[in-house]
């Protein structure tokens, strides 16, 4: 898959902004105080040292103030992700709680947080792979020959040949049966 290789489009931070609440329940609610510093720091500096504008340090400037806009954007839609879960989860099972994955206060092993971020990583694969991904534009890939198997095409209209072919065939054989009727 040409995404998973040269883009950005499955990286943790892209797909934390498309799914926040997914990222929470999967990986977000298990990262260390260190970890989210070391995110926020790289969120900040990310393309900032890259991009500079005219003035030199405007382009980081305004990468930054970009950077903590697409956060409290991250943010919001977590917490109506949450809220929706919650009121759906209330209204299902009455009483019961709604939570993430773990336990309050559980602290998962490190092989556990590796198995949880796969699966995170493989929901949001099997995601796009379903048409589930809103972000994305599917019509582009699907009306594009490039990204065509010609394997599969080519069988595809072989079987269609082949089944007009013996369609043919039938038809012959019951008008024979009707003509010898």
């Amino acid at each position: 898959m040409e995404l998973q290789r040269e883009g950005q489009y499955f990286s943790e931070d892209q797909m934390r902004s498309r799914e926040p609440l997914l990222y929470e329940q999967y990986i977000g609610q298990y990262l260390t105080e260190e970890q989210l510093l070391r995110r926020s720091l790289e969120a900040m500096q990310g393309e900032a040292g890259e991009e500079r504008g005219p003035g030199g340090a405007e382009g980081g400037l305004a990468h930054l103030l970009l950077n903590s806009y697409q956060e409290r954007l991250i943010q919001s839609r977590m917490q109506e992700e949450q809220d929706r879960e919650e009121n759906a989860l209330e209204e299902e099972e009455g009483e019961e709680e709604a939570g993430g994955l773990g336990a309050e206060g559980y602290e998962p092993s490190p092989q556990e947080k590796s198995l949880l971020r796969d699966e995170f990583i493989t929901l949001m694969y099997q995601r796009f792979l379903d048409g589930h991904d809103k972000d994305f534009n599917y019509s582009e890939v699907d009306g594009n020959p490039d990204f065509d198997n010609l394997d599969i095409v080519n069988r595809d209209a072989e079987e269609k040949y082949f089944d007009e072919d013996e369609d043919e065939e039938e038809e012959e054989e019951e008008m024979t049966v009707v003509m010898m009727s």
